[in-house]
């Protein structure tokens, strides 16, 4: 049961990643398009991979703490609780920022494609300083989720 536990745990992190690459691959291209079709393409493409984060992050959560309590991790130990913290906020900041800043850019799109350009409040909305600092926060979230479930710190 451990052995299926942890390959759906893998399973999960792998699309959490997969989608994550994705994410930031659209946010670069993003950054580097003037062409409106193109914005178009990469903020769709950004909505459904925000979609698709909390279930990877989420199925991630759940088998890692069933696999890790069949192995015999002590389900209380620092880093779990450090990781379920971490998780609970990764879960929740996209909702409160990303979600309803790529809703307003998108609400946008129909005024864009009748001046025929990006609009510049789409533009800052989706590659300004406040989407760039949560998107870094949001990395830096990840990068500690890995650290603390490969080197289990504490």
């Amino acid at each position: 049961m451990a052995d299926f536990l942890t390959f759906m745990h893998i399973f999960f992190v792998a699309l959490l990643l997969f989608t994550l690459g994705a994410l930031t691959f659209a946010s670069v291209r993003l950054r580097r398009t003037d062409d409106l079709n193109e914005f178009r393409i990469f903020m769709n493409l950004m909505m459904t991979g925000g979609m698709l984060a909390p279930i990877g992050l989420i199925g991630a959560g759940i088998f890692g703490v069933l696999a890790a309590w069949e192995i015999g991790f002590e389900l209380t130990a620092g880093w779990l609780i450090a990781a379920y913290i971490a998780s609970g906020v990764a879960l929740v900041v996209p909702a409160l920022t990303f979600k309803p800043w790529g809703e307003a850019a998108d609400r946008l799109m129909e005024q864009a494609t009748s001046e025929g350009r990006i609009l510049d409040e789409q533009k800052e909305l989706m590659t300004g300083t406040r989407y760039t600092a949560v998107e870094l926060f949001m990395n830096g979230l990840l990068i500690f989720i890995l650290f603390v479930m490969v080197y289990k710190p504490f």
